[in-house]
Protein backbone atom coordinates (compact mmCIF):
# COMPACT_ATOMS: atom_id res chain seq x y z
CA UNK A 1 0.00 0.00 0.00
CA UNK A 2 1.19 3.14 -0.90
CA UNK A 3 2.40 5.88 1.98
CA UNK A 4 -0.66 8.41 1.05
CA UNK A 5 -2.86 5.52 1.39
CA UNK A 6 -1.46 4.49 4.62
CA UNK A 7 -1.41 7.86 6.17
CA UNK A 8 -5.54 8.32 5.15
CA UNK A 9 -6.31 5.33 6.69
CA UNK A 10 -4.37 5.13 9.83
CA UNK A 11 -5.68 8.98 10.06
CA UNK A 12 -9.13 7.62 9.75
CA UNK A 13 -8.79 5.22 12.28
CA UNK A 14 -7.32 7.33 14.99
CA UNK A 15 -10.04 10.00 13.93
CA UNK A 16 -12.55 7.77 14.79
CA UNK A 17 -11.21 6.25 18.18
CA UNK A 18 -9.69 9.00 19.56
CA UNK A 19 -11.80 12.18 18.28
CA UNK A 20 -10.60 14.51 15.34
CA UNK A 21 -9.56 17.11 17.84
CA UNK A 22 -7.51 14.97 19.80
CA UNK A 23 -5.10 13.87 16.77
CA UNK A 24 -2.98 15.81 15.41
CA UNK A 25 -0.32 15.41 12.49
CA UNK A 26 2.26 14.30 14.45
CA UNK A 27 0.43 11.97 15.87
CA UNK A 28 -0.45 10.03 12.75
CA UNK A 29 3.26 9.87 11.83
CA UNK A 30 4.12 8.65 15.04
CA UNK A 31 1.67 5.84 14.71
CA UNK A 32 2.72 4.77 11.29
CA UNK A 33 6.74 5.23 12.69
CA UNK A 34 7.44 7.94 9.86
CA UNK A 35 8.68 11.34 10.33
CA UNK A 36 6.62 14.33 10.07
CA UNK A 37 8.71 15.49 6.98
CA UNK A 38 7.58 12.25 5.26
CA UNK A 39 3.89 12.63 6.13
CA UNK A 40 3.88 16.59 5.07
CA UNK A 41 5.16 15.40 1.57
CA UNK A 42 2.07 13.95 1.23
CA UNK A 43 -0.43 15.90 2.93
CA UNK A 44 0.14 19.75 4.12
CA UNK A 45 -0.43 18.62 7.95
CA UNK A 46 -3.82 17.63 9.07
CA UNK A 47 -5.94 19.87 7.29
CA UNK A 48 -5.09 18.34 3.95
CA UNK A 49 -5.47 14.67 5.74
CA UNK A 50 -8.78 15.83 6.22
CA UNK A 51 -9.55 17.45 2.87
CA UNK A 52 -8.31 14.12 1.35
CA UNK A 53 -10.52 11.69 3.65
CA UNK A 54 -13.88 14.06 3.55
CA UNK A 55 -13.27 14.14 -0.55
CA UNK A 56 -13.03 10.48 -0.32
CA UNK A 57 -15.61 9.76 1.88
CA UNK A 58 -18.16 12.34 -0.04
CA UNK A 59 -17.88 10.56 -3.58
CA UNK A 60 -19.05 7.25 -2.14
CA UNK A 61 -21.62 8.37 -0.32
CA UNK A 62 -23.01 10.69 -2.52
CA UNK A 63 -22.60 8.10 -5.80
CA UNK A 64 -24.71 5.69 -3.30
CA UNK A 65 -27.83 8.03 -2.85
CA UNK A 66 -27.74 8.65 -6.10
CA UNK A 67 -28.33 5.08 -7.37
CA UNK A 68 -31.86 4.12 -8.43
CA UNK A 69 -32.72 2.60 -5.16
CA UNK A 70 -36.68 2.30 -6.15
CA UNK A 71 -35.80 -0.08 -9.24
CA UNK A 72 -37.28 -3.47 -8.29
CA UNK A 73 -33.70 -5.15 -9.28
CA UNK A 74 -31.72 -3.19 -6.80
CA UNK A 75 -29.64 -4.86 -4.59
CA UNK A 76 -30.97 -8.14 -5.89
CA UNK A 77 -34.02 -8.32 -4.05
CA UNK A 78 -37.25 -7.44 -5.19
CA UNK A 79 -39.11 -6.61 -1.99
CA UNK A 80 -39.31 -2.77 -1.04
CA UNK A 81 -38.49 -2.89 2.76
CA UNK A 82 -35.50 -5.82 2.23
CA UNK A 83 -34.07 -3.51 -0.54
CA UNK A 84 -34.40 -0.34 1.93
CA UNK A 85 -32.88 -2.31 4.56
CA UNK A 86 -29.86 -3.40 2.64
CA UNK A 87 -29.70 0.08 0.79
CA UNK A 88 -29.09 2.20 3.99
CA UNK A 89 -26.92 -0.73 5.46
CA UNK A 90 -24.26 0.42 2.84
CA UNK A 91 -25.15 4.01 3.19
CA UNK A 92 -24.52 3.51 7.19
CA UNK A 93 -21.36 1.66 6.88
CA UNK A 94 -19.83 3.97 4.92
CA UNK A 95 -20.96 6.52 7.24
CA UNK A 96 -19.54 4.37 10.34
CA UNK A 97 -16.22 3.86 8.37
CA UNK A 98 -15.76 7.81 9.00
CA UNK A 99 -17.89 8.37 12.04
CA UNK A 100 -15.64 10.86 13.02
CA UNK A 101 -17.46 12.84 10.45
CA UNK A 102 -20.18 12.48 12.32
CA UNK A 103 -19.55 12.50 16.02
CA UNK A 104 -17.84 15.74 15.88
CA UNK A 105 -19.85 17.45 12.22
CA UNK A 106 -20.98 20.91 13.68
CA UNK A 107 -17.30 21.77 14.48
CA UNK A 108 -16.07 20.45 11.38
CA UNK A 109 -18.49 22.51 9.61
CA UNK A 110 -17.67 25.60 11.58
CA UNK A 111 -14.08 25.34 10.91
CA UNK A 112 -13.92 23.72 7.20
CA UNK A 113 -16.23 25.90 4.12
CA UNK A 114 -15.66 22.88 2.45
CA UNK A 115 -16.65 20.05 4.96
CA UNK A 116 -19.63 22.49 5.41
CA UNK A 117 -20.74 22.63 1.85
CA UNK A 118 -20.33 18.86 1.21
CA UNK A 119 -22.35 17.99 4.50
CA UNK A 120 -24.69 20.53 3.41
CA UNK A 121 -25.48 18.49 -0.06
CA UNK A 122 -25.30 15.02 1.59
CA UNK A 123 -28.10 15.75 3.66
CA UNK A 124 -29.77 17.26 0.84
CA UNK A 125 -29.45 13.93 -1.14
CA UNK A 126 -30.09 11.63 2.24
CA UNK A 127 -33.20 13.67 2.17
CA UNK A 128 -34.36 12.78 -1.15
CA UNK A 129 -33.41 8.93 -0.99
CA UNK A 130 -35.38 8.81 2.25
CA UNK A 131 -38.37 10.76 0.68
CA UNK A 132 -37.58 7.84 -2.26
CA UNK A 133 -37.76 4.86 0.68
CA UNK A 134 -40.85 6.41 2.32
CA UNK A 135 -42.74 6.55 -0.62
CA UNK A 136 -42.09 3.51 -2.16
CA UNK A 137 -42.81 1.14 1.85
CA UNK A 138 -45.98 4.05 1.85
CA UNK A 139 -47.38 3.18 -1.58
CA UNK A 140 -49.97 0.46 -0.33
CA UNK A 141 -51.90 3.99 1.42
CA UNK A 142 -51.33 6.42 -0.88
CA UNK A 143 -48.59 8.35 0.90
CA UNK A 144 -47.91 9.99 -2.55
CA UNK A 145 -51.38 11.99 -2.38
CA UNK A 146 -50.08 13.65 0.67
CA UNK A 147 -46.66 15.37 -0.24
CA UNK A 148 -47.13 17.33 3.11
CA UNK A 149 -46.97 14.36 4.83
CA UNK A 150 -44.51 12.05 3.12
CA UNK A 151 -41.78 15.40 3.73
CA UNK A 152 -42.56 14.82 7.31
CA UNK A 153 -41.36 11.32 7.44
CA UNK A 154 -38.60 12.14 4.78
CA UNK A 155 -37.43 15.05 7.53
CA UNK A 156 -37.72 12.48 10.59
CA UNK A 157 -35.95 9.15 8.43
CA UNK A 158 -33.40 11.89 6.87
CA UNK A 159 -32.21 13.56 10.73
CA UNK A 160 -31.87 9.57 12.33
CA UNK A 161 -29.51 8.43 9.51
CA UNK A 162 -27.64 11.83 9.56
CA UNK A 163 -27.44 11.74 14.02
CA UNK A 164 -27.83 8.02 14.54
CA UNK A 165 -24.03 7.95 15.14
CA UNK A 166 -23.47 10.40 17.69
CA UNK A 167 -26.59 9.31 19.44
CA UNK A 168 -26.08 5.83 19.71
CA UNK A 169 -22.55 6.83 20.76
CA UNK A 170 -23.49 8.59 24.01
CA UNK A 171 -26.20 5.58 24.90
CA UNK A 172 -23.81 2.07 24.03
CA UNK A 173 -20.11 3.80 23.09
CA UNK A 174 -18.64 0.17 23.17
CA UNK A 175 -21.51 -1.64 20.90
CA UNK A 176 -20.55 -3.84 17.80
CA UNK A 177 -20.30 -2.52 14.38
CA UNK A 178 -22.91 -4.31 13.00
CA UNK A 179 -25.30 -3.59 15.93
CA UNK A 180 -24.74 -0.22 16.19
CA UNK A 181 -25.72 -0.46 12.00
CA UNK A 182 -28.44 -2.31 11.97
CA UNK A 183 -30.09 -0.49 14.94
CA UNK A 184 -29.78 2.50 12.94
CA UNK A 185 -31.33 1.51 10.39
CA UNK A 186 -34.48 0.08 12.18
CA UNK A 187 -34.87 3.31 13.68
CA UNK A 188 -34.91 5.18 10.51
CA UNK A 189 -37.36 2.82 8.69
CA UNK A 190 -39.21 2.82 11.91
CA UNK A 191 -40.56 6.41 11.25
CA UNK A 192 -42.85 4.96 8.08
CA UNK A 193 -44.56 2.17 10.59
CA UNK A 194 -47.22 4.40 12.42
CA UNK A 195 -48.67 4.94 9.07
CA UNK A 196 -48.88 1.34 7.97
CA UNK A 197 -52.02 0.62 10.25
CA UNK A 198 -52.88 -2.60 10.76
CA UNK A 199 -49.70 -3.25 8.66
CA UNK A 200 -47.38 -1.81 11.63
CA UNK A 201 -46.95 -4.92 13.22
CA UNK A 202 -45.97 -7.05 10.47
CA UNK A 203 -43.47 -4.06 9.31
CA UNK A 204 -41.96 -4.37 12.78
CA UNK A 205 -41.52 -8.47 12.31
CA UNK A 206 -40.60 -8.85 8.99
CA UNK A 207 -37.50 -5.85 10.24
CA UNK A 208 -36.39 -8.19 13.05
CA UNK A 209 -36.27 -10.89 10.39
CA UNK A 210 -34.41 -9.34 8.33
CA UNK A 211 -32.27 -7.79 11.13
CA UNK A 212 -31.36 -11.46 12.30
CA UNK A 213 -30.51 -12.62 9.29
CA UNK A 214 -28.23 -9.71 8.07
CA UNK A 215 -26.32 -10.06 12.00
CA UNK A 216 -26.04 -13.83 11.48
CA UNK A 217 -24.34 -12.97 8.09
CA UNK A 218 -22.02 -10.22 10.06
CA UNK A 219 -20.79 -13.05 12.42
CA UNK A 220 -20.36 -15.49 9.92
Amino acid sequence: MKTAQRILDTAADLFNEHGERNVSASDVALELDISPGNLYYHFKGKDGILSALFLSFYRDIAGMLATPIAEADFLETSAPLERSWLFLTVIMEAMYAHRFLYLNMTDLMQRYPDIDRGMRRLMSLKRRASRTLASELLAPIGIAAQPQRLDHIADSMTMTLSYWLSFDQWITPSEHRQHVIHRGVLQILSHCAPYLGDRESDFYHECELINARLLDLGSA
